[in-house]
């Protein structure tokens, strides 16, 4: 519990609090019977007060005061910040407020049930406004709008720090970013439920995809990094719930495969330390997982994957590289087998709306995977790709392209998306000719040199490409 200090947190002096009392009292007071009593005020964002933004975005301050009636509720108290539809904050009453105590209540903050009635949390630094709801006793309270202030002096502002969370042993993780990957391994972040509706009509829409081609189908999620590694190397607690374990409570999750224990099995080598990507080695255990979910025979797959050979290699990773100088690590890496050199095509476009086709005859089974990817996708094409003859791999992040799956005709059909990104629900329709029309339009010249190196051309007569309906997707 962290002890609030006037100060330190920039809170109005004790005789700005004494002016307020009284309105605070009576213009957050509510009607229903189970709520008179509530009082509540918000210290930070204010139009009326300097603009705290920090580091890690706008300051959203201020304390909570339940009524007698209500007081052993106040562990379930929680202040509800949204800006999108699909998920929101919920934070816990977590700062001591003694002079919250002594002046409003004008009771000892010592021995006071409600000493801990502050919050403090922060919310994305380009918000103009966010919607505030608190959620007491099972009911949700709305609130006023949330403004933040313009700003006028560059010195109110403190920079954006770097996207990396320090941990135990030199372990890094990911902070600060869009999907808000560390609230929500705190349990802090919340689909709503027009999130999970989202997301049940995107899998209703998978599965009647997969069904119509009589397609095998499966969602992998790639656990986040903090899920795995983070009981004994990131610096908060885990949360008790999750976007994650929302949706796989839903009926229509039936197809998800969701490695989290497999990997934690293999202790420090699911991750490389320094990256936020599973290793090697934790692409193999989750594409066996995979395969298992795909009716792979388990033992086929054990034997194809027997005699890999991993060396350790020094590797920065994305987490390291942001560091001056950069950091390394140690990870084992799967040498034996590379993807790479059985890649019959690649357009090499960075992230979204790559596209690669890898052939590899010597397959355990003479049949077609189609996979809607993300970043970790990678790691795992080194081992798919010995299992099927051909793998399309589609960079969408889970967004799904009815055309090209009618095109490939596919015996299976996976997609793969990462639990940090499930906030974001993906698209049951979206044309990856667009995806690449619009990238090629966006690229640096640098990212279009490093485009070009990465390509591997297919001929416009190709017998392969035409056999598997990828020619419109291949001349573009």
């Amino acid at each position: 519990m962290e002890t609030f200090d006037v100060k330190s947190l920039r809170t109005a002096p004790n005789q700005w609090l004494q002016r307020m009392k009284k309105k605070v009292v009576i213009s957050h007071r509510f009607q229903q019977a189970v709520n008179q009593g509530l009082r509540w005020h918000l210290d930070f964002p204010s139009l009326e007060r300097p603009p705290w933004l920090n580091q890690n975005g706008w300051v959203v301050q201020g304390w909570v005061l339940l009524p007698d009636s209500l007081i052993e509720c106040h562990d379930d108290v929680k202040v509800i910040a949204r800006w999108s539809p699909i998920y929101e904050l919920c934070h816990p009453l977590s700062l001591d407020r003694p002079d919250v105590i002594e002046t409003v209540l004008e009771e000892d903050p010592a021995v006071h049930p409600q000493l801990c009635c502050g919050f403090r949390f922060t919310v994305p630094r380009h918000l103009a406004t966010c919607t505030l709801e608190l959620s007491v006793n099972g009911e949700r309270i709305s609130l006023p709008e949330a403004n933040m202030p313009e700003l006028t002096d560059s010195g109110d502002v403190e920079q954006p720090p770097l996207k990396v969370l320090e941990g135990k042993a030199g372990w890094l993780f990911l902070d600060n970013d869009t999907n808000g990957s560390v609230d929500q391994y705190r349990g802090r972040l919340l689909l709503t439920d027009k999130g999970v509706e989202g997301w049940r009509s995107y899998l209703s829409a998978f599965h009647a995809l997969a069904e119509r081609h009589a397609a095998r189908h499966a969602l992998l999620v790639a656990p986040s990094k903090e899920s795995v590694m983070g009981p004994r190397y990131h610096p908060y607690e885990e949360g008790i719930s999750g976007p994650i374990h929302q949706l796989l409570s839903v009926p229509e999750a039936s197809n998800f495969v969701y490695p989290v224990e497999a990997l934690k099995a293999l202790g420090d080598d699911a991750f490389i330390q320094t990256d936020t990507h599973w290793a090697s080695k934790g692409a193999m255990v989750a594409g066996k997982a995979l395969l298992h979910k795909l009716e792979l025979d388990d033992a086929d797959v054990e034997r194809v994957f027997a005699n890999d050979d991993y060396q350790s290699r020094t590797i920065p990773g994305d987490l390291g590289s942001k560091f001056s100088p950069a950091r390394a690590c140690q990870t084992s890496v799967m040498c034996s087998f590379n993807y790479n050199k059985h890649r019959h095509f690649d357009n090499g476009l960075p992230n979204f709306g790559r596209l690669i086709l890898i052939n590899y005859q010597e397959a355990l089974i003479p049949s077609t995977c189609l996979v809607f990817g993300s970043s970790s996708s990678y790691f795992l094409l080194s081992y798919l790709s010995r299992l099927f003859t051909h793998v399309v791999f589609a960079h969408t992040a889970g967004n799904l392209d009815p055309e090209l799956v009618a095109a490939v005709k596919p015996q299976y059909l996976v997609v793969q998306t990462n639990a940090r990104f499930v906030v974001q629900v993906p698209k049951a329709n979206q044309a990856l000719k667009d995806l690449i029309e619009e990238k090629r339009t966006r690229l640096t010249i640098e990212e279009r040199e490093a485009a070009d190196k990465r390509k591997v051309l297919a001929a416009k007569d190709d017998e392969t490409i035409a056999a598997l309906g990828l020619s419109a997707w291949v001349e573009l």
